[in-house]
C-alpha cells in the first residue's frame, strides 16, 4: 500500500499530494476523523520529524497527530491546514522591514528543545565537508579559504560561544514566508538549530534581496525594532557566510542547480573581498552582506 492510501485510512481523509520544494511528501484534504481540513507531512529522517513538531508546539495549537509507519520507516506530522499562500509582490523596504520583524519574533519567541541540533564546531565541521567533496577547483579554493579563517580562529570562536544562544529558523528565504488569515508568517522549521542570528539571513540578503543594500537595511531595521541585536563581530558575520557557501556546494555537488551553486559563489568572493583586502571593499556590492 502506498504512503498516500495508508495515511487515508488512518487518518479518515481524502488526501492531494502538494509538490514541495524540500524531500518531504506533503498532503492536503479534509478527513473526517479531525473534522477539518488537515496538511500532513511526510519525513524522512527523525531529527526533522522531531523537530518540526517541536517548533509548531512552541508557536501554535496546529499539531493534531504524529506516528510512525512501521512499514516504511516514516515518520508523520498531521497538523491544521493554514492555507498559506505565496507572497506575489516584489519586493520591497517595507516588506523587508516586516520580513525581519516576524524572523525577530520568531528568535525571541523560539526556546531550545530536547534534542535540537546544536551546529557547534564549525571549523571543524568545514574541514570535514571540504575534503568530502569531489570537484578539486572549488576544494582548493574553499581549504584556501579555510587556511585564512584559521588564523583568525580563536576570535571567531569566542565570539560564536557568547552569541550562538538562538534557536535559528534554518532555512529562512522568500518561499518560507507565507500569507496566514491576512498576516506575514515563517513555516517549515524542520531545520530549526543552534546559532547566531545572523545565519538565519545569509540566504535571505543573497538569494531573495539580490545583496540590495536599502532593502538589508531595512530588515535589520525591522529585526532590531523588536529587541533584537546582531552582535557578532564582522569577520564572524563572513566565516558564517564562509559555512552557508559550503553548504551550497555540498548540495549541488548532488543536485545540479546552477543559479544556486552562482550564490554559493557570491558568497565566497565576499570571503576573499574581505580576509583579502579588509575595510577598503566596503563600497563593493557583495559587502552589503556584512552588517557594521
Amino acid at each position: 500500500m502506498t504512503i498516500e492510501k495508508t495515511l487515508e485510512e488512518k487518518l479518515q481523509a481524502d488526501l492531494t499530494k502538494i509538490t514541495h520544494e524540500s524531500q518531504n511528501s506533503t498532503f492536503v484534504g479534509d478527513s473526517a476523523k479531525f473534522e477539518q481540513k488537515i496538511f500532513v507531512k511526510v519525513f524522512a529522517q527523525a531529527g526533522k520529524f522531531l523537530t518540526e513538531k517541536a517548533v509548531n508546539e512552541q508557536l501554535n495549537t496546529r499539531v493534531l497527530d504524529s506516528f510512525v509507519v512501521k512499514q516504511t520507516q516514516q515518520f508523520v506530522l498531521v497538523m491544521k491546514d493554514l492555507a498559506p499562500s505565496d507572497i506575489k509582490e516584489e519586493i520591497t523596504p517595507d516588506m523587508a522591514f516586516n520580513l525581519g520583524i516576524e524572523l525577530s519574533h520568531f528568535h525571541q519567541k523560539v526556546k531550545p528543545f530536547s534534542g535540537i541540533y546544536l551546529n557547534n564546531q564549525l571549523f571543524n565541521k568545514a574541514k570535514g565537508d571540504i575534503d568530502n567533496l569531489n570537484k578539486p577547483e572549488i576544494k582548493n579554493k574553499l581549504l584556501k579559504l579555510l587556511a585564512q579563517f584559521t588564523a583568525e580562529r580563536v576570535d571567531i570562536e569566542k565570539d560564536l560561544a557568547v552569541h550562538a544562544n538562538t534557536v535559528l529558523h534554518g532555512d529562512v528565504g522568500l518561499r518560507n514566508y507565507k500569507i496566514v488569515a491576512d498576516h506575514l508568517s515563517l513555516i517549515d522549521f524542520e531545520r530549526a538549530r543552534m546559532g547566531v542570528n545572523y545565519q538565519d539571513f545569509i540566504k535571505l540578503f543573497y538569494q531573495d534581496f539580490g545583496l540590495n543594500k536599502e532593502l538589508i537595511v531595512s530588515f535589520v531595521k525591522g529585526y532590531e525594532k523588536c529587541g533584537q541585536k546582531i552582535a557578532v563581530a564582522p569577520v564572524t558575520q563572513v566565516f558564517l557566510i564562509f559555512i552557508t557557501a559550503i553548504g551550497i556546494m555540498k548540495y549541488t555537488e548532488k543536485i545540479v542547480d546552477k543559479p544556486f551553486e552562482q550564490i554559493g559563489e557570491q558568497m565566497l568572493a565576499t570571503c576573499s573581498s574581505f580576509l583579502n583586502k579588509g575595510s577598503l571593499t566596503e563600497s563593493l556590492t557583495n559587502m552589503n552582506a556584512i552588517i557594521r
